[in-house]
């Protein structure tokens, strides 16, 4: 069997972070002591950062100084963020960090061997209250960061986030020998959309575009709005063939549609390129191409997915 799993919640409010600091000396000198010099030392380390992973990361690491830890685990689900260090296993004590203003998420700490007891938890409680500035700071720079590199109309990537991920795929896929493809979308005729309609309308189009991209595509596929009625998705370990069944499947979706302004449906479709990695190939090389497909779809009649040409048939390009 298993060990057993002794949990402790603690809904800790922590903007009184310092609700009687007689705590400390309360209890034998040498831990107080102990204590002090920890609470000080925390303070000081988690100022040296601002990136949520090492904040938590050095809270981990300062804790294990003063009491035997096997692993941290932080959950913030309306960020979307999960972190673990450690084995995060065996006996838990568990908080949740809650301000009379912020909800700064759900803090474990584990150990694998004997249950924590009453005065390590107590001694956790405020130690743990000194994450709390740096968790907020941490949590707001990780907001920012997420929003300069979304889309604010249809909550796709944007460019700058389109160029720092296909450089990452593209260079991992080239060291790993792993497939990857990509697919450039562009909607047809959406100028007509925003005269006949009006760019209120032409925005909730792009909008509905884009969730209809995503809710085709897997969890792992990365949407990206490339610029104005332009789009590209990021098949991650995808070949040619897999690749094309989703562009199909992005494409029929979308056509099928049923967007109305003023009791009129408004057609949509997209016509797409594709473009899957060749050897050792670069990403603007790849974009490039799958951008020719695109064009060829648009020649051809629109509303259609047309694949890129072999990397070698452009290679004196």
């Amino acid at each position: 069997m298993g060990a057993k799993v002794s949990a402790r919640i603690v809904d800790l409010d922590t903007t009184s972070l310092a609700n009687d600091p007689q705590d400390l000396y309360r209890e034998p000198q040498s831990l107080a002591n102990l204590e002090a010099l920890a609470i000080a030392r925390l303070n000081a380390v988690l100022q040296t950062s601002i990136e949520l992973p090492e904040i938590l990361r050095l809270f981990f690491r300062e804790l294990q100084r003063v009491a035997s830890l096997d692993g941290l685990s932080y959950q913030h689900s309306a960020h979307n963020v999960e972190h673990n260090q450690g084995s995060v296993a065996g006996h838990t004590s568990h908080y949740r960090l809650q301000t009379r203003t912020d909800y700064l998420g759900e803090l474990s700490l584990h150990r694998m061997k004997q249950p924590f007891s009453e005065d390590e938890l107590r001694r956790f409680d405020r130690l743990v209250t000194a994450l709390a500035c740096p968790l907020r700071n941490g949590l707001r720079y990780l907001e920012a960061v997420r929003a300069s590199l979304t889309d604010g109309l249809t909550g796709a990537g944007n460019r700058i986030s389109l160029d720092s991920v296909l450089s990452r795929e593209v260079e991992q896929a080239n060291r790993y020998h792993q497939p990857l493809s990509i697919l450039v979308l562009d909607l047809d005729h959406f100028k007509k959309i925003n005269d006949s309609y009006g760019h209120v309308t032409g925005d909730y189009v792009l909008k509905m575009v884009a969730k209809t991209i995503q809710a085709s595509s897997r969890c792992a596929d990365m949407t990206f709005r490339f610029g104005g009625e332009e789009f590209v998705v990021l098949l991650s370990q995808t070949d040619m063939a897999g690749a094309k069944i989703t562009a199909e499947r992005i494409r029929s979706n979308i056509a099928h549609l049923a967007l109305h302004f003023a009791n009129q449906q408004i057609p949509v479709s997209v016509s797409v390129g594709l473009a899957s990695l060749g050897h050792n190939e670069h990403k603007d090389s790849l974009l490039d191409r799958a951008d020719r497909a695109l064009y060829q779809a648009k020649k051809h009649g629109r509303n259609q997915v047309m694949l890129a040409e072999p990397l070698l048939a452009c290679a004196n390009q």
